[in-house]
């Protein structure tokens, strides 16, 4: 989401927008301001950066008390924290324009270096899946290359569901040991362990070649539910079998077949359900939009 501040910011300055980012070129100096948690941040890549640049730049920060930031490899990351009111858009536009000035002063001929080959060849900002980069004209036809392979390769890709389905399975198997490390040897509910069935069972499901489509994305949940299962039930035979302190499999049978050990079984089942679920949920929702959606680069929007 774009704040009504940064939009705002963008807009004075000219700049254009993704998703959740003001982006473009302030004279010969690539900049990208946007919010964090408690805070907004501008990146600004410079033409050079030298260690004389980094005192000067580092002495402005220290006569405004900006304390946050960071080097990054071609310029520098400022983040303004907010607690209780947020920051001054001014200060920022200020602080801002005073750097660009510098740069753009001391380096009037050159412009920042392409983020993908770092050469500083005729350049302009793009955007790709909400992140803004700034591209050489090579870079870019390469990126848009591989893009339209990987979107036409998604396309032809055979369902593979049964594939996908055992390979999400296979791939799930490592999470019964989280499992039984939280419900055994740290007496704790196992239920946050069923996440992990899911990450492992949608790379598993790729691996295995899978296609994500609304059914393949089911299947990886019905997986993971199954796991979530095995691994409960796995769980309670090792505590109890440490219990016995032998491998009696006919006492461990005999057990589990009792009403309050099933419905001990059958409760932590149900939470560890509806605690994955929720992650089902969410994770079902993003391989849907994956699979609707190409990637795709492109110039960023216009501030409106």
């Amino acid at each position: 989401m774009l704040w009504p501040g940064i939009k705002k910011l963008g807009k004075e300055l000219n700049l254009k927008r993704t998703d959740s980012e003001v982006v473009g070129m302030l004279r010969n100096c690539f900049v990208k301001i946007y919010d964090g948690k408690n805070m907004k941040v501008f990146e600004l890549y410079v033409p050079e950066l030298d260690d004389i640049d980094k005192d000067e730049i580092k002495r402005r920060l220290d006569n405004k008390k900006i304390k946050n930031y960071e080097w990054l490899p071609s310029g520098i990351k400022v983040i303004f924290n907010e607690y209780i009111k947020p920051y001054s858009i001014i200060k920022i536009k200020d602080l801002l324009n005073d750097f660009v000035t510098y740069f753009s002063n001391k380096y009037p001929a050159q412009k920042p270096q392409c983020q993908h080959c770092g050469q500083q060849n005729e350049a302009d900002v793009y955007c790709m899946d909400n992140v803004s980069l700034y591209l050489c004209n090579e870079c870019y036809k390469k990126y848009e290359k591989d893009i339209n392979y990987e979107n036409s390769e998604k396309n032809i890709v055979p369902n593979n569901y049964l594939l996908g389905f055992i390979g999400s399975l296979l791939f799930s198997i490592p999470g019964i040991f989280l499992t039984i490390i939280f419900f055994v040897f740290l007496n704790t509910l196992s239920a946050i362990s069923a996440v992990v069935y899911i990450l492992l069972g949608i790379k598993g499901y790729k691996v295995f070649k899978g296609k994500i489509t609304p059914v393949g994305a089911t299947l990886i949940i019905i997986s993971g539910l199954i796991m979530v299962t095995v691994g409960i039930i796995i769980s309670y035979s090792v505590l109890i079998l440490r219990e016995l302190n032998m491998l009696d499999i006919e006492t461990l049978s005999i057990i589990l077949k009792m009403p309050e050990v099933q419905k001990e079984l059958t409760t932590n089942i149900i939470i560890s359900y509806f605690v994955s679920g929720i992650y089902f949920v969410y994770q079902l929702n993003i391989m849907i939009k994956g699979w609707k959606t190409n990637k795709k680069i492109q110039k960023p929007k216009e501030i409106k």
